[in-house]
């Protein structure tokens, strides 16, 4: 089956190549204008003195990336109206991560995330916590890579691997320029192209397919409003409740322990800054992944009765936001392009944040506890030579994950669970339970990760045949009258009707039904299993109790000085209070266990 290609046109092609010029002026820029402040301070966090409606639009665009422009889309077109309840998640995670993480990491002023496990915990967690949890951030930057260079191949004749050596090398060269300014502030730009790429497409799309009514009769008619589905198990791909975990964990663990998050957190200036900040972050996000969802349900109206995969319009319902976009829009000029760039403007902003968030990873948490007597101007040196280094890794992954030939969003799910679920929960134990200590939380670490990697490569190679999806049929039936005027193309039609077919009966065991559990359960295993056993294991190995920990280091579930001492000291857990703390922000450090405290800024 021939997959069908048309092309972009003048002006498409010129709102692409301006946001791309835009976006490396904006690094050639920062990187001018700083040319004589060459100190870690400035191009790792911006100076310090970043504008936090800047760093919260900057927190939207990269926490969403190309995944919620073509990937959700592509999800809630198959499973329908259940990916609802991801966009409102997406938010739930907010208030944990206001009240508790931005305090605690501004207390402390760490360059990396990771350096809080070697206060609280040992060095070595610090490294295994480290190495595991970039591995899932390079192959969620080699996933948001590979999105828009299949956007791009789906409507225009570049090729694939054009696509993905051009976003990655833009991306890589301003990053590296420009550093953490330059990265916010092209951010900013994507942010506003971004949004007003994907609410053109919903508005032109519901105008295209007759309004809400018609959209909701599509709907009813393809069996896709799932979202109050709650009958759906653990083990059936359509499950609100696997939406609604997934999406809590995924939020939580995106803006509550990413070094890039972090990071953009560290460079405002003050807690109550860096808070607004995130308050600002809600507004576009919910945004962003309510337009997604509402775009991908237009989409199913749109090829209602003619899929475009089984038509052989395209390859990859990944393809489908793009290829709708080009119909929708083909007699207003420039509006595809519009869209196009809107998908790099989230796959360049989470590229170039991961980049330089990975940098500083690298430089601070291998290279610089090996050589601690390296000067300020030579890590900024090595950290822009990472940043080349770890463009070309980026660009290698997207490769391979465009070779898995797997749908991307049930594949980046999968693989980010084996890191966010127990990541959490190693910083869960360290901020909430003072008794938990290094053996404890290594025992919880790596007993989760046996679980889920026994879980995923079951899944992927012992699964066969798999179980059934349960998602809605699809069909081609009217194919021939659902084309518009303009695109005359011959269709290959395969019988499908609306409603799957009957599939033949699987025999269910307990070790297959454990391979089959929904994805989006997979991080709310690894976290109640790190927990536990992290607990557990902390107590039969000695545990620590809570009269010597360190409270720099614990975070109080209910905290609120308005309310009796007796309040406060039950919640703090028998941990000493803070001591009096002067308006100097303070960095800790630990030399031969013993807590050191600095007055010198980061």
């Amino acid at each position: 089956m021939e997959s069908i290609r048309a092309d972009l046109g003048l002006a498409d092609y010129l709102s692409f190549v301006l946001l791309m010029a835009v976006s490396t002026v904006i690094g050639i820029y920062f990187a001018y204008r700083d040319r004589n402040e060459a100190t870690t301070k400035n191009y790792f966090f911006g100076g310090k003195q970043m504008h936090p409606v800047a760093v919260g639009l900057s927190l939207a665009v990269t926490f969403q990336s190309a995944v919620v422009v073509i990937a959700a889309p592509a999800e809630t077109y198959l499973s329908g109206t259940l990916m609802m309840w991801e966009a409102l998640m997406r938010i739930l995670s907010v208030p944990i991560v206001f009240a508790y993480v931005v305090p605690l990491y501004h207390r402390l002023q760490l360059r990396t995330v990771f350096e809080y496990l070697e206060l609280r915990f040992s060095s070595t967690l610090r490294r295994i916590l480290a190495g595991l949890l970039s591995t899932g951030m390079i192959f969620y930057v080699g996933a948001v890579l590979y999105l828009p260079a299949v956007a791009v191949n789906a409507v225009t004749s570049l090729p694939l691997a054009w696509s993905i050596v051009i976003t990655g090398v833009i991306a890589t060269f301003y990053t590296t320029l420009g550093g953490m300014k330059a990265v916010i502030w092209t951010d900013v730009l994507q942010s506003g192209i971004m949004i007003l790429g994907m609410v053109a497409v919903l508005i032109k799309g519901l105008i295209v397919i007759g309004g809400f009514d018609e959209l909701y009769d599509s709907l009813e008619r393809g069996g896709r409003f799932t979202a109050s589905r709650f009958d759906y198990g653990i083990i059936s791909r359509l499950s609100p409740i696997g939406i609604i975990v997934g999406g809590f964990f995924m939020g939580l663990g995106g803006i509550g322990i990413e070094q890039s998050i972090i990071q953009r957190f560290q460079s405002c200036e003050t807690v109550s800054k860096a808070q607004s900040a995130l308050l600002v972050y809600i507004l576009p996000t919910l945004i962003i992944t309510i337009t997604s969802v509402g775009n991908g349900l237009i989409m199913y109206a749109f090829y209602e009765g003619c899929d475009p995969v089984k038509s052989g319009k395209i390859e990859s319902i990944d393809q489908g936001i793009p290829y709708m976009t080009l119909e929708i829009f083909q007699s207003i000029p420039g509006m595809t392009g519009l869209f196009i760039s809107s998908i790099f403007s989230a796959s360049l902003s989470t590229i170039s944040s991961c980049l330089n968030s990975l940098s500083v990873l690298i430089l601070e948490d291998l290279i610089a506890i090996k050589w601690p007597s390296m000067s300020d101007r030579v890590k900024v040196i090595v950290g822009k030579i990472l940043g080349v280094i770890l463009g070309v890794v980026l660009i290698s992954m997207a490769f391979a994950i465009s070779a898995s030939g797997s749908n991307v969003f049930e594949l980046l799910y999968g693989f980010t669970s084996l890191t966010y679920g127990p990541g959490i929960a190693i910083y869960f134990l360290g901020f909430f339970f003072p008794w938990t200590n290094t053996i404890g939380a290594m025992t919880g670490l790596f007993s989760s990760y046996a679980v889920l990697v026994f879980m995923f490569v079951g899944r992927r190679f012992f699964n066969d045949p798999p179980y059934p999806t349960n998602l809605p049929g699809v069909s081609t039936e009217f194919c021939q009258n659902n084309l518009t005027e303009n695109f005359q193309i011959t269709i290959l039609t395969t019988e499908l009707p609306l409603t799957s077919s009957a599939i033949p009966e699987i025999e269910r065991t307990f070790l297959r039904d454990v391979y089959n559990i929904n994805y989006n359960f997979l991080m709310m295993i690894g976290f109640i299993i790190t927990i536990t056993v992290g607990i557990i294991a902390s107590f039969l190995s000695g545990h620590t109790p809570a009269s010597k920990a360190d409270p720099r280091l614990f975070v109080p579930l209910v905290d609120n000085k308005r309310l009796p001492l007796k309040v406060l000291k039950f919640f703090r857990l028998g941990v000493p209070n803070l001591p009096s703390e002067s308006t100097k922000q303070y960095r800790t450090a630990k030399k031969n266990d013993v807590l050191i405290v600095e007055t010198n800024d980061i």
